[in-house]
């Protein structure tokens, strides 16, 4: 297997940045936009993201991939790449990430130099790009794979205006409530069904000198967006579905009834300085990666936490060598009962740029939809995927193989809402979020400024 060459993150940013200043004049740049990246082989070859510009349908035999997997997660990204290149032996895919993606990529794409593909985890930046016309719609063969492998929600969940243009890969389901499955168990607590016993059990867990809940929201320029993902999720447990999507696209202002209850029923947990660890004072300045080990400090911090199917690798060492005994996870229950169960999903989406849906580039796209590639990832554990053909033996542990048919099985999902929003929006959100769990605006002041974030 050949060589994995690593990114010249400062040559393709420069020369981004060299074309916008002749372009459009000044543009800021972010203040760390070159990582270090160490790798097993005796020489780091440095190239740029296109040294050539090529065609459309002109076979170059490389594949150039921008995104914002990193430590971890480039590792078991790098292992699926290992096996399309096993696949593909005239095939170089070489892939860069950087925790600048979201400023990177637009630089990028405005200076007219965009990568072949780009993995964006937030679908509202994808359907901006597709409108303006800066991506490729997914071609009849990589259609075939979405009907083929996925269930028909990924299809349109990936489309803008009813154009699929991304390849849905890792995913993740949101909504799940977390907690130490001997300490729960020994307690005699009982899995909650419905929105009243889990506010009772909350109640019940006040009095045992463990705090019910275990919650931060640092995630540096991101912080926030672990309180969109509960307002998302109440807004999925109160409101019919309509409501929701209008909610995401804006129509739906922020400040409206609807959308308040939701904000209201998340702080009836968050803002009670009863319920959660260190109060909002621990949550407005706690890394997110932090909470979900508190269920297992001795003594335990909290007992529940409400996370995403990732959760799983944040947790200490010899909780993840013994997962199965050691975690337990159920769904957060519903509200009103009235109302189908959606699933809220997240997970990457794999898009090519405008003149670089070459024939190299398409077959690395219909490699993301089959078993293949999911195979490799999955068996490192901590993330799941939808593809329907996968084979649910490859996760590592009982829980992740609940979860993934879980993710395979639901029939309505929708995405997660703030990464479906306006990029504008989106920002937004995190910043009143995080405004109002640290106090500095009241519930009404944040809601206003978010709303005001878009004309």
């Amino acid at each position: 297997m050949r060589k994995r060459r690593v990114f010249g993150l400062l040559v393709c940013v420069l020369s981004a940045i060299a074309l916008l200043a002749g372009a459009c004049g000044p543009v800021a740049t972010p203040e760390r936009i070159v990582e270090t990246v160490e790798v097993p082989v005796k020489e780091t070859v440095v190239v740029a993201a296109t040294p050539t510009p090529v065609e459309a349908g002109e076979d170059t035999g490389k594949v150039f991939i921008l995104g914002a997997f990193r430590g971890e997660e480039d590792t078991a990204f790098s292992a699926v790449v290992a096996a399309f290149e096993a696949e593909n032996p005239d095939i170089d895919v070489v892939y860069a990430g950087t925790a600048e993606f979201e400023t990177l990529i637009t630089v990028r794409v405005e200076a007219g130099d965009p990568p072949d593909i780009a993995a964006f985890p937030q679908p509202g930046a994808v359907a901006k790009l597709a409108r303006e016309g800066h991506l490729v719609p997914l071609w009849d063969e990589a259609l075939a794979v979405y009907d083929s492998n996925y269930t028909p929600a990924w299809k349109e969940l990936s489309s803008v205006d009813g154009t699929p243009y991304g390849m849905f890969h890792r995913v993740n389901a949101k909504g799940w409530i977390w907690y130490n499955k001997p300490a729960f168990e020994a307690a005699g607590y009982e899995i909650p069904t419905t929105w009243d016993e889990l506010m009772a059990l909350t109640e019940e867990m006040k009095g045992t000198g463990i705090a019910p809940w275990c919650e931060g929201i640092e995630s540096g320029t991101a912080t926030g967006w672990k309180i969109t993902d509960w307002v998302e999720n109440i807004m999925l447990r109160t409101q019919p579905v309509e409501v929701h999507d209008a909610w995401v696209t804006h129509d739906l202002k922020f400040s409206s009834d609807e959308v308040k209850e939701a904000w209201e029923i998340v702080g009836d947990i968050l803002v009670d300085p009863d319920a959660v660890y260190g109060g909002t004072a621990y949550i407005a300045t706690t890394d997110f990666k932090e909470p979900p080990k508190g269920l297992f400090t001795d003594p335990p911090q909290c007992w529940l936490h409400m996370q995403g199917s990732f959760v799983t690798n944040f947790f200490q060492a010899e909780v993840l060598a013994d997962l199965d005994n050691m975690v337990g996870v159920f769904m957060m229950p519903p509200i009103d009962e009235s109302l189908p169960f959606t699933l809220e999903v997240g997970g990457d989406q794999f898009v090519v740029f405008k003149g670089k849906d070459r024939p190299e580039v398409r077959k690395f796209i219909e490699f993301l939809g089959t078993p293949a590639s999911v195979k490799p990832w999955a068996e490192q554990g901590g993330s799941l995927f939808p593809h329907l053909d996968q084979d649910l033996n490859w996760y590592p542990t009982k829980l992740e193989r609940t979860m993934a048919e879980a993710i395979t099985t639901a029939t309505a999902a929708r995405f997660d809402g703030s990464d479906m929003m306006a990029s504008e929006l989106n920002l937004a959100f995190w910043k009143g979020a995080t405004d109002w769990i640290s106090g500095a605006r009241s519930l009404d002041e944040a809601l206003a400024e978010i709303d005001a974030a878009v004309p």
